[in-house]
């Protein structure tokens, strides 16, 4: 731990405030260097400049509830902060500790007493934190690489399709942004669609590079390619439901998809966005048996089937970022 460790005590309670600073008194703590505030403004301003290694804050202020100085992004905090209260109850710890507070207080004076040594009980349960993400995003980083490098093993395959998973990847995601869906849903629609056509890899080379129409026997064998996927990928202990939304990505609301003609409740969110995805950029882009329709083309199909074959709201989203948003697949980059 740190030589000094800088603590900013957010408290408008002068008794409060009185009761804290004697805690620090005793010469075993004067590697603490305090810092007080009055009000969340202050404070932000300081926490922005300064990057305190620990934060204490009231639960109430003058200008607002403590609880107001986390930032929406849980993993972009580089210090922890303990909410002080003058109550406590298990409504309001649980409403702290999801707000992403390290820990709670009940002001008391024998809780100012132990302030310090609560406070390094706090950095060092912050520490074992801060190791664990790191280690989780690294495994995360590996999981990511390692599905791109499995797309990308196909698209050398299929070079007709070359970049298509990446692009539906990136539009699928921007889809779901728009849409407002949280970060751990739009990450899992993110490896689910760089992986969407894995099935492929199954299905002879002829069939997928052919430049005619494909006969039924050879269509038919073509629709394997979810049903594939879901068994190369279903004992993957993915952290989202990866095989079952490829499973899923060519169904359509009306039961007229495959593989299972599943009807529009049964389908998962995850792959009602992939499906609009890659029906977008397969449609505006070439491919062996026909050339490219252009996006306007293709966003037309989607917008003329909302609600019957695709979901209206994912359309709604989808035409949102290219009509009004400057969204383009031509600037999306291949591996």
């Amino acid at each position: 731990m740190k030589e000094l460790i800088s603590v900013l005590i957010v408290e408008d309670d002068e008794l409060h405030t009185e009761l804290i600073k004697r805690a620090f008194e005793d010469e075993r703590w004067a590697r603490f260097k305090l810092r007080f505030s009055s009000n969340l403004m202050e404070a932000r301003i300081y926490m922005e400049d300064k990057k305190p290694d620990i934060v204490i804050c009231d639960w109430l202020l003058p200008d607002g509830r403590g609880i107001e100085l986390f930032s929406p992004d849980k993993e972009r905090l580089s210090y922890p902060i303990i909410m002080m209260t003058s109550y406590g109850n298990e409504e309001l710890a649980v409403e702290t500790i999801k707000a992403g507070a390290l820990d709670y207080l009940v002001k008391s004076p024998e809780a100012f007493a132990g302030l310090p040594d609560f406070i390094l009980r706090g950095l060092r349960e912050w520490e074992h934190i801060r190791a664990r993400y790191a280690a989780e995003n690294k495994l995360r980083d590996v999981l990511l690489q390692t599905v791109e490098s499995l797309a990308s093993m196909l698209e050398k395959r299929d070079p007709y399709t070359s970049g298509h998973q990446k692009k539906v990847s990136v539009l699928a995601c921007a889809i779901a942004e728009e849409m407002g869906l949280p970060a751990e849903i739009i990450e899992g629609i993110h490896i689910s669609a760089i992986l969407h056509d894995i099935g492929k890899i199954s299905i002879p080379a002829e069939f997928l590079s052919k430049p005619g129409r494909l006969s039924p026997i050879e269509f038919d064998i073509i629709k394997t390619h979810p049903f594939n996927a879901y068994e190369m990928l279903k004992s993957i202990d993915f952290p989202y439901p990866v095989a079952q939304i490829i499973l899923q990505h060519h169904e359509k609301l009306d039961g007229s998809g495959y593989p299972y003609g599943l009807l529009g409740p049964d389908i998962l969110l995850e792959a009602r966005i992939i499906a609009v995805a890659d029906v977008v950029e397969a449609i505006s882009s070439h491919r062996p048996y026909r050339p490219a329709l252009g996006i306007q083309y293709a966003l037309e199909e989607i917008a003329q089937n909302a609600g019957k074959l695709y979901d209206r709201e994912v359309v709604e989203a989808c035409l949102t970022l290219f009509c009004e948003r400057g969204f383009s697949l031509d600037s999306i980059r291949e591996w």
